[in-house]
């Protein structure tokens, strides 16, 4: 019983396995278009504020922006868009894959998307201003915010200012 079952998740696993990779129920997509250059695609991050005083929420938003007249192609998946905040003696804050204040496992999935001539993919990222383990307030001071996307030849970054209020 448990061998049928293994295998029958086994079959599940491959037989979705061209969903997982290319993004399309059939797995018969056609050829992609070659990875996007940093002629074609406008990589940028944009944090809604320079300073951000204590308690309110960090937001960023990445854009990706085709101002070419070809498609061209990214992967979404485990480490894309990869992303690191570090603070002004450069320690990583917050990351990619981060789960209760610390580094953790990235989700095991690559999509493969193209991105359309004048199309743009965004990405909007909301921080805590929080880090560690346990997690905490981080200090006061300048951060940094880095983000590349696969397939996306230019990489962007964006930075900004954490006050505390007096009190």
């Amino acid at each position: 019983m448990q061998s049928s079952f293994r295998f029958l998740a086994s079959m599940l696993v491959v037989a979705s396995l061209s969903l997982l990779v290319d993004g399309s129920p059939s797995g018969a997509a056609a050829a992609a278009p070659s990875n996007c250059a940093s002629t074609q695609v406008t990589l940028s991050a944009t944090a809604s504020q320079s300073t951000y005083s204590t308690g309110t929420p960090v937001v960023i938003t990445v854009r990706a922006h085709n101002h070419s007249a070809r498609a061209c192609s990214y992967a979404l998946g485990p480490f894309s868009p990869n992303y690191v905040l570090t603070n002004a003696e450069g320690a990583t804050v917050w990351g990619s894959c981060w789960f209760g204040g610390e580094p953790a496992p990235c989700a095991l999935y690559l999509l493969h998307r193209t991105l359309a001539p004048g199309a743009t993919y965004r990405d909007r990222l909301t921080w805590d201003q929080r880090s560690g383990h346990p997690d905490v307030a981080v200090p006061a001071g300048r951060y940094t915010f880095r983000v590349n996307v696969d397939g996306v030849a230019p990489r962007a970054t964006a930075h900004f200012i954490l006050t505390r209020l007096a009190g």
